[in-house]
């Protein structure tokens, strides 16, 4: 971006320079003064060349105004799909988070439930033993 800004004011400053230049030049060869009669010709390249030189100048500015148009379309488009990707893993996190506590207290719930049940199950199956002695004969040696 510091790049593109420095870098146009250069362009526009050359153009500007070779747009006075060509316009100076033009007046002058305009006169009717025949001084630079002999010159003519060579002031005719000069001033074509400068054209050539206006023309390029232009061209880069534009190709380069076109890049970093493109360039800053690309970033904010970027930045907005990077602002909706961190809001929506924000969300997961937050649903994750969550779900997690949520499972975590399901676990704690069942262990809990668990060790109930299994004390049952030891004293039904205590019971039952006592019971089994009682109830089943065994054989006197």
């Amino acid at each position: 971006k510091e790049t593109y800004a420095s870098n146009k004011a250069d362009m526009e400053q050359g153009l500007n320079g070779v747009k006075l230049a060509l316009k100076v030049l033009k007046e002058y060869y305009a006169k009717e003064d025949k001084s630079h009669a002999a010159a003519e010709g060579a002031g005719a390249g000069i001033i074509g060349l400068l054209e050539v030189v206006e023309s390029d100048f232009t061209k880069g500015l534009a190709e380069m105004t076109s890049t970093e148009e493109s360039a800053q379309a690309a970033y904010e488009t970027e930045t907005k799909e990077n602002e909706v990707e961190k809001t929506t893993k924000k969300q997961d996190v937050k649903y994750k988070t969550k779900e997690s506590t949520e499972l975590d207290k399901t676990a704690a719930e069942t262990s809990s439930d668990r060790a109930g049940v299994q004390e049952e199950l030891d004293a039904v199956l205590t019971y039952l033993k006592g019971i089994e002695e009682q109830c089943i004969a065994k054989a006197e040696t």
